[in-house]
């Protein structure tokens, strides 16, 4: 809040919406100390406690109120100086662009499992933010959890799947994309970044991130699908293999196997290959890489298989 209420953001910013899960009083302390700096904020309760709902909550009110560009904005987060103004000035120029995008940074990383974990987000093997990362010009794409969207874009596909608990940025942006909208990020708003702060945390994001992935398999891109694929693959080539040999067909057995070992060399060896790059870049913060990509590779995949074979918690599957 005190990011966002700053002089330079008066008159770019009609309102902000705080949607909050909690009971706790000191968030209506908290919103009611910034109201008084001069800005409209409107607390208001998600009884539900889950991210779509909340981002629904808020977007059905700043609609409603006549809002024509709503910025989502995460509580893990800050934005750069003068942000809305920045953002308002593109959403100007830029009027074909239905979904606006900040450039991405991090928190300063307080050890190295941090900046491990941050160099994981950058990485093509992780979560590929490198692209929308200290970006000089604007680039394709959106940047998850952190996007302005357009009033018509909302008119025309609906809101967030309320079946998303996680991953409803994606199925908002391929709806959007089907659409015939346009996602750029820009250079010239920030959105800075303070990612999960363990290995234990990450690995549980991604088993969820993995899980909702196979709720809708279509909406996310082929390498959100890589570690799904990666090991159903693998899992049929042993699968094959030990049926081979068991009926005796050593010689298929052998070439089933020697796939295997193949495409197994050919990850590792992808794994490696990243981690030097990255290493040459950042140093002994990359180190850690290689048992980061298998581990979270794993779960994101026992995430997917989780989904497809024993579903999803019943809920709501509106997106009105």
């Amino acid at each position: 809040m005190d990011n966002v209420t700053t002089d330079e953001n008066r008159g770019y910013l009609n309102g902000i919406v705080v949607v909050t899960g909690s009971e706790n009083k000191e968030i209506e302390w908290v919103v009611g100390k910034f109201s008084n700096n001069g800005f409209e904020i409107t607390l208001l309760h998600n009884p539900n406690r889950y991210t779509p709902h909340a981002l629904n909550i808020g977007i059905k009110y700043a609609l409603a109120q006549g809002a024509d560009l709503i910025q989502m904005l995460g509580a893990h987060s800050v934005v750069s100086d003068g942000y809305f103004r920045d953002l308002h000035r593109i959403a100007e120029t830029e009027k074909d662009v239905g979904i606006i995008s900040p450039s991405y940074d991090f928190f300063p990383p307080q050890n190295l499992i941090e900046q491990a974990i941050m160099l994981f987000h950058l990485s093509r093997l992780g979560r590929n933010w490198g692209r929308i990362y200290h970006i000089d010009k604007p680039v394709p794409g959106f940047g998850a959890g952190g996007c302005s969207i357009r009033r018509e874009v909302f008119e025309k596909i609906g809101l967030y799947d309320l079946k998303f608990i996680r991953n409803q940025d994606n199925e908002l942006y391929h709806r959007a994309v089907k659409a015939g909208f346009k996602g750029y990020s820009y250079p010239e708003i920030v959105y800075i970044y303070r990612p999960r702060g363990s290995i234990n945390q990450l690995k549980k994001q991604n088993f969820n991130f993995g899980k909702y992935f196979a709720l809708s398999p279509f909406s996310h891109s082929l390498k959100q699908a890589g570690p799904f694929l990666f090991y159903t693959f693998m899992l049929l080539l042993l699968l094959v293999t030990g049926t081979l040999s068991y009926f005796e067909a050593y010689k298929p057995a052998i070439v089933t196997i020697g796939i295997f070992m193949a495409t197994l060399g050919i990850y590792l060896g992808a794994v490696m290959f990243e981690t030097f790059r990255k290493f040459l870049s950042y140093g002994k913060a990359a180190l850690f890489l290689p048992a980061i990509f298998i581990m979270i590779h794993f779960y994101y995949a026992m995430g997917s298989f989780s989904g497809f074979l024993f579903g999803f918690p019943k809920g709501e599957s509106s997106n009105k």
